[in-house]
């Protein structure tokens, strides 16, 4: 059996541009804490290899710092460390990964076809890397001479483009084991063409706000089948928190829904908090902004509320409004249940949401 663990998409020195400098940096140093998470769990697991599937920089040229502290970290690994330049960290003139000492565990794939590195005598890990923002590597290979083979490369997997895509045949047609792809920042699950599954763990740290949801890579198992097993990193995550204000009453009763709704991980959190619905008292945002700050890493607040108007603000008027009004009226006062009422007064609402052009009222 073969164990390996399957990393895309670190983007080491990320900009971070939506955030403070502070926070920034704060993010940054999160993507260092994920990396080194990593080289734990190879060791916990007595994983085999670590495969990085492209961009665990950001950019092509990273700084001194960043490259040299990034091969310090893997350096520690106690297995090799295979790595396949993508868009962003792709092998060009001046690229790092030419010109900068490598630690002994580390192999950075640098040609633009794919080429073997032999894991003892059960598998191979053949890669490539990109020498530009686009490539076409192709899936051709010599003759396989181990067992398992893998494929490591920079891909897009959900649309056609100058990222390097490949088509289901093509995929198939390879002979591969697994094909280990890079790229896109959403998991792709385990997949299969032909005889060989190919997976995008996607990206191990968010570094855009719509980047929402669990960031993490792969723990792979290929033996008589592949297993896959989805680990979290400890880098940053951007997540959308929605709160509708219309059944809460005070700012007492907020901060009792905030708590429930705060993540496990907030400290590497970039939340964005958004209040909606019809409020029936007006929140203290500079008090929510101040407290959240100091709960997640980074906090946005924005409020998208209405007041809440009286149901029978039109009732004596003699216009369309007044006569819906007390049409409805006389259907509540009539209703055999409590759950009927309930649905007459909300399509009473909607009418009236409606007749002055508000958002859609929420039920309570």
């Amino acid at each position: 059996m073969l164990r390996f663990l399957h990393l895309a998409d670190l983007h080491l020195g990320a900009g971070f541009d939506m955030l403070s400098p502070e926070k920034a940096e704060a993010a940054r140093g999160k993507q260092f804490a994920a990396l080194e998470h990593a080289v734990r769990v190879a060791g916990r697991e007595r994983a085999q290899a670590i495969l990085i599937a492209g961009d665990l920089f950001d950019t092509p040229k990273p700084t001194a710092t960043v490259f040299s502290r990034a091969m310090s970290v893997l350096s520690q690994a106690p297995c090799p460390v295979l790595i396949a330049p993508g868009n962003h960290d792709y092998v060009g003139a001046g690229s790092p990964y030419l010109t900068s000492a490598l630690p002994g565990n580390v192999h950075v794939f640098t040609g633009s076809a794919l080429s073997p590195v032999h894991l003892g005598d059960a598998a191979t890990v053949w890669g490539a890397a990109f020498h530009g923002q686009s490539a076409a590597i192709p899936l051709t290979h010599r003759a396989f001479s181990r067992p398992v083979n893998i494929c490591l490369v920079h891909t897009d997997l959900k649309a056609a483009g100058d990222c390097n895509p490949y088509t289901p045949d093509e995929i198939a047609a390879s002979g591969f084991s697994y094909l280990a792809a890079g790229h896109n920042h959403t998991p792709s699950g385990l997949r299969r063409a032909g005889g060989t599954v190919f997976c995008c763990p996607g990206g191990m740290s968010a570094v855009a706000a719509n980047e929402t949801g669990p960031k993490g890579f792969l723990r792979i198992e290929i033996g008589e089948t592949v297993k896959a097993q989805f680990i979290e990193s400890k880098a940053v995550q951007f997540a959308r928190i929605e709160i509708d204000l219309t059944p809460i009453p005070s700012d007492t009763g907020l901060q009792k829904v905030l708590i429930e709704r705060i993540p496990k991980n907030h400290d590497r959190v970039c939340a964005s908090v958004v209040l909606t619905g019809e409020r029936v008292y007006a929140p203290n945002l500079a008090a929510l902004r101040r407290v959240l700050g100091q709960v997640f890493l980074s906090c946005e607040v924005t409020d998208q509320t209405v007041p809440k108007k009286p149901l029978w603000r039109y009732l004596q008027q003699d216009d369309l409004k007044g006569a819906v009004s007390r049409r409805y009226r006389d259907l509540i006062e009539s209703a055999s249940s409590s759950e009927e009422k309930e649905a007459l007064m909300l399509a009473l609402r909607y009418a009236l949401a409606a007749f002055d052009g508000d958002p859609k009222p929420q039920a309570g």
